[in-house]
């Protein structure tokens, strides 16, 4: 074979095989690529009701919800959670001459981290099908109230304070499922997905619940219990949320 005929064919070859990786990708314009992150949120209600939520974990927490492919099509999916509750009450009420206040605290934080990977299973240039598998870590927080009230009349102030706090818990899910999104536009996609999941939560333990009286005449009394309660809860279902999720990706 002369040189001039194995460069012909060399060159045949190359222009093939950019074919065929071009092939491979085409209808692929649409979607992210490897190292392309985006966010997700939620939508729902009807046409005259659209209204945009952000996503939820297994026990109804809202969440950051994110991906990033580290691959054309793989995924890494996660999720970032943290409420905070802190709810302050006063009450003040007056009897003849005598007024009566009452004020109230309670504080509680639930942390959640979500992660998992995404298979993508190409199809058009538009629908983007995919699997995944995702771990779901929720840590809650002890809970704790203050009750703190004060009779204030002509003799004095009396004071009855008390303090309850219980245990907090954790829990585990392990979800999965599958999804696909539509893309209207490049890295913009609406979608949904279907999941099983496995949910389990451990809530509660010891409670203690202390009280200190303080009158306006005499001496201050204590009454101490200390009990316990908890909950240990399994679920196993099916994601029946037919949400549609709105993606765009960077």
């Amino acid at each position: 074979m002369s040189l001039g005929s194995q460069g012909q064919n060399e060159e045949h070859s190359t222009v093939k095989e950019s074919k065929n990786i071009a092939k491979k990708y085409v209808g692929h314009s649409f979607f992210p690529q490897k190292k392309n992150f985006g966010l997700s949120l939620i939508m729902t209600g009807l046409i005259d009701n659209i209204q945009l939520e952000s996503a939820q974990n297994t026990i109804g927490q809202n969440i950051l919800f994110g991906r990033y492919y580290f691959d054309n099509d793989l995924a890494f999916r996660a999720g970032l959670g943290f409420d905070w509750t802190r709810i302050k009450r006063q009450k003040a009420d007056s009897v003849g001459q005598t007024l009566v206040e009452q004020d109230s605290l309670v504080n509680q934080f639930v942390f959640n981290l979500s992660f998992g990977l995404e298979k993508h299973i190409s199809t058009t240039n538009r629908i983007d099908p995919y699997v995944f598998g995702q771990v779901d870590l929720t840590f809650i927080g002890k809970s704790n109230v203050e009750i703190n009230g004060r009779t204030i009349s002509t003799a004095g102030t009396a004071r009855d304070d008390r303090t309850i706090r219980q245990d907090g818990g954790l829990g585990f899910g392990l979800n999965a499922g599958g999804g696909f999104n539509y893309f209207l536009a490049r890295n913009f996609s609406l979608g949904t997905e279907l999941a099983l999941q496995l949910q389990m939560v451990k809530e509660g333990g010891t409670i203690t619940d202390n009280q200190i009286i303080k009158p306006i005449n005499g001496s201050t009394s204590s009454n101490f219990q200390k009990r316990e309660d908890q909950i240990n809860q399994t679920n196993l279902n099916v994601n029946p949320t037919a949400s549609i999720n709105i993606s765009y990706f960077f």
